[in-house]
C-alpha cells in the first residue's frame, strides 16, 4: 500500500532533539555523478548485510546515488520512503516512476529556496538511526549531511566512490 504524506515545517524541526528518529530507519545519501554500475557495487558491498531485516530505507530521490539506491532496494523488496523538498508532482519527470513505487513519499512542501535540499537532508537524518553516505568528492551536500548526522550522534558510514578523487 502506497501512501503520500505532507509534512509541515514544524515536523522537520521536531527532529532537532532526536525524538523523531525511528527504530530501523536508514538514510542513504550520496553524490549525483555516480553511475549505476558503481552504485550497485557499493550497495552490494556496504548495504547488502542490512537487507531483509524489516528496515525502512529513506532516500531523497535525486539522480545518482539516490535513484540507484531506490532501484536496488526495490529490487530487494525493501520498504522505501522518499523525502522530497516540495511536492511529489514538482519532482523531475524522470523520478516520477520511482516515486510511484515507493511505500511512502513525504512531501515537505518547503518554499522554493536554495536551502530546501539541505533542509530535506537534515529531515532524513533526523528521521533515521543510521546514515550511509557515498561521496564522489564533488559537491557538498553529502558531506554536510554526514556532518549533521554526526552532530546528531547517529550511526554514520561514509564511503568514497571509487574512481573519483577528493577535492584538494
Amino acid at each position: 500500500m502506497k501512501s503520500w504524506e505532507a509534512a509541515s515545517l514544524f515536523a522537520g524541526s521536531a527532529g532537532a532533539d532526536n525524538s523523531m528518529a525511528r527504530a530501523g530507519f536508514v538514510t542513504v545519501t550520496g553524490s549525483r555523478d555516480v553511475d549505476r554500475a558503481t552504485a550497485r557495487h557499493l550497495f552490494e558491498q556496504h548495504l547488502s548485510s542490512l537487507l531483509h531485516q524489516g528496515r525502512t530505507w529513506v532516500v531523497a530521490g535525486a539522480r545518482g546515488i539516490d535513484q540507484w539506491a531506490i532501484e536496488w532496494l526495490l529490487e530487494h523488496n525493501e520498504i522505501c520512503w522518499a523525502v522530497v523538498p516540495y511536492t511529489k508532482n514538482q519532482q523531475p519527470r524522470s523520478s516520477q516512476p520511482w516515486l510511484e513505487q515507493m511505500d511512502r513519499v513525504i512531501e515537505l512542501q518547503l518554499p522554493r529556496r536554495k536551502s530546501a535540499g539541505s533542509f530535506r537532508n537534515r529531515y532524513m537524518v533526523d528521521l533515521s538511526q543510521v546514515v550511509f553516505g557515498f561521496w564522489s568528492g564533488k559537491g557538498g551536500g553529502t558531506i554536510k549531511t554526514l556532518r549533521h548526522a554526526l552532530r546528531k550522534r547517529k550511526e554514520v558510514h561514509g564511503f568514497p566512490v571509487p574512481g573519483t578523487s577528493a577535492p584538494e
